[in-house]
C-alpha cells in the first residue's frame, strides 16, 4: 500500500473500527480492497472477509490482497449483501464505507441479516464521506433512524477531512 495513495475516508474508517489482532471482520462493498489491505496489516490470527456485487471490484481487490488471501487472513466474494448466505462464523465487526443502501431505502432486511451475522457484543460501522455538510446531516439522520428501527443502539461520530469534507461514522450495537 505504500506506493498507493489511500483515500482519507478509508484510513479513517479502519481507525474507527479499532482492529484487534484476532478480530473477525466483514466489509460490505469492499470495492478495490484498500480497506482490507489496511486491516490485514493489523491482523495476526483474525480474518477479514470482503463482499462486493461487482466482479471487477473483487478481481481488483484480489490482486491487491493476493498475499493476504494466500495467508488466510482475507477472503473475497462477488455477492451482494442481499444474496449473501451467512457464513458459519460470527463477525466481531461488520462495516461499509460509502455504501448507500443503508440510507436510500428502508434497509430493515439487510440490518436484520447483519444482526444475525454479528458475534455477541459485535458492532456495525457505517461510514460515509457525504458531498456536503447538509448531506452529512440528512445521511446521519436517515441512517440513525433506520438503525434504531432495526433494534440497534447508535452512536455517531464525525471528523473533518483535510479536504474539508465531513467524515461520518454511525456505529450500531444490537440491543
Amino acid at each position: 500500500m505504500a506506493s498507493r495513495t489511500v483515500p482519507e475516508r478509508i484510513t479513517w474508517a479502519v481507525d474507527q473500527i479499532q482492529v484487534a489482532p484476532g478480530q473477525r471482520i466483514l466489509e460490505i462493498g469492499c470495492g478495490r480492497g484498500v480497506a482490507i489491505s489496511l486491516i490485514c496489516d493489523r491482523l495476526e490470527t483474525g480474518l477479514v472477509s470482503g463482499i462486493d456485487r461487482s466482479s471487477t471490484a473483487v478481481e481488483a481487490a484480489s490482486a491487491l490482497n493476493a498475499r493476504h488471501l494466500a495467508s488466510g487472513l482475507a477472503t473475497l466474494r462477488t455477492v451482494s449483501l442481499e444474496d449473501l448466505q451467512p457464513p458459519g462464523l460470527a463477525f466481531d465487526t461488520v462495516f461499509a464505507v460509502n455504501v448507500n443502501l443503508f440510507w436510500v431505502r428502508p434497509p430493515g432486511q439487510e440490518l436484520e441479516k447483519i444482526r444475525r451475522m454479528l458475534a455477541p457484543g459485535g458492532t456495525l460501522h457505517l461510514i460515509y464521506e457525504p458531498p456536503s455538510g447538509d448531506k452529512a446531516r440528512s445521511t446521519a439522520e436517515t441512517t440513525e433512524t433506520a438503525l434504531e428501527q432495526a433494534g440497534y443502539a447508535v452512536t455517531t461520530c464525525t471528523a473533518t477531512a483535510r479536504s474539508g469534507a465531513t467524515l461520518l461514522c454511525l456505529t450500531g450495537r444490537p440491543r
